[in-house]
């Protein structure tokens, strides 16, 4: 796995696929310490991108559009010392931000499955169709589909 993470490493940033983000993938470029740009689209497969980008601090990476995400591609292209200081940050805290910080999330995903199973089973509540919208971990909500 060292090896694949130190080839994304060699890259400057991560073009996420719009229509399917690279999920893993991104998460691995991230590890590396590559910037990973993406654009929210309307399918959940092309909505991993943005989560992670604020899960990572990094909302400025995640574009409104197709027009946007060229934009956003292109000032890091243009702006090498941007980069570094994406590049930089995302070495400095990345064990601390929600989208790794693994303890966190086990709390939060604890908390979630604990609320699930009171709202659930113990007070009678909750039906198939009910629908539970939880941010974990403090990640925040993705923006909205262009």
């Amino acid at each position: 796995i060292w090896q694949h993470l130190h080839r994304h490493a060699l890259a400057d940033v991560f073009l996420d696929n719009i229509e399917y983000n690279g999920g893993t993938t991104g998460l691995d470029a991230y590890w590396a310490d590559v910037p990973v740009v993406s654009a929210p689209m309307e399918k959940f497969s092309a909505r991993y991108g943005a989560s992670f980008n604020a899960g990572a601090g990094l909302q400025m990476l995640t574009a409104r559009g197709w027009d946007d995400y060229a934009h956003v591609a292109a000032a890091l292209a243009n702006r090498p010392e941007k980069l570094d200081r994406i590049r930089q940050a995302l070495q400095r805290t990345k064990l601390s931000t929600p989208l790794f910080d693994t303890q966190r999330f086990a709390a939060s995903y604890g908390r979630l499955l604990s609320m699930l199973w009171d709202t659930s089973f113990l007070q009678g509540g909750g039906t198939d169709t009910e629908r539970y919208h939880t941010v974990l971990a403090g990640a925040g909500d993705a923006p909205p589909p262009a």
